[in-house]
């Protein structure tokens, strides 16, 4: 009769714990400083394949977050995008996208950056000479601050009858980015100029 009471009571008791345990979400979790393990989560968010993969503190200085670019290339519609990742309420959720973005991730540079004067990590992408041919082209750079959910951005045009154009996104208030983008070019086409509406 004792032995019956005692099992009564380790079976309601393992009943709870049970009840309790499927209650719980299962909370994911991943090693940031993992490549292969990042690259695995966005892929499952993303319905693309991931041309780049980054982990950082994006958003803020307390938050670790992913980063992760893709390429479309179709007939009517191209480019490159990158979508930030982060884990919100115990979920990884994709929390802001860029949309899409001139450019291709062939042939390309494209990093993480810091600059003293932002908050946060950004992302830095120059298409470099993908563009560019024996009678002219295109390199576009772009600094991407998620904290901000801005894009800043510098288009150099090479043209035979006009020369060598820089537009710089009207978003670049900061003087030091503006600075970084033309001195980047300036090393190359010392005679570029300035234009104050984009060539697209």
């Amino acid at each position: 009769m004792l032995l019956n009471k005692i099992n009564k009571i380790i079976g309601f008791i393992l009943l709870l714990l049970f009840l309790v345990g499927c209650g719980k979400k299962e909370t994911k979790t991943v090693n940031y400083n993992d490549k292969r393990a990042i690259k695995n989560l966005a892929a499952q968010l993303i319905d693309k394949e991931i041309q780049f993969i980054a982990s950082g503190n994006f958003s803020s200085e307390r938050t670790k977050s992913i980063v992760a670019g893709t390429e479309v290339s179709g007939k009517n519609r191209w480019g490159i995008s990158f979508t930030l990742i982060e884990k919100v309420d115990d979920e990884f959720k994709e929390v802001y996208n860029t949309g899409l973005l001139e450019g291709s991730f062939d042939k390309c540079i494209v990093d993480k950056m810091k600059l003293s004067s932002f908050k946060g990590e950004m992302i830095y992408y120059n298409s470099r000479d993908f563009y560019l041919g024996t009678g002219g082209g295109d390199v576009f750079l772009y600094i991407i601050n998620f904290s901000e959910k801005e894009i800043y951005y510098a288009h150099l045009i090479v043209q035979k009858s006009a020369g060598v154009l820089l537009y710089l996104s009207e978003n670049i208030e900061d003087p030091m980015m503006r600075k970084f983008f033309i001195r980047y070019f300036k090393k190359d086409y010392s005679t570029l100029r300035i234009i104050k509406s984009d060539l697209l």
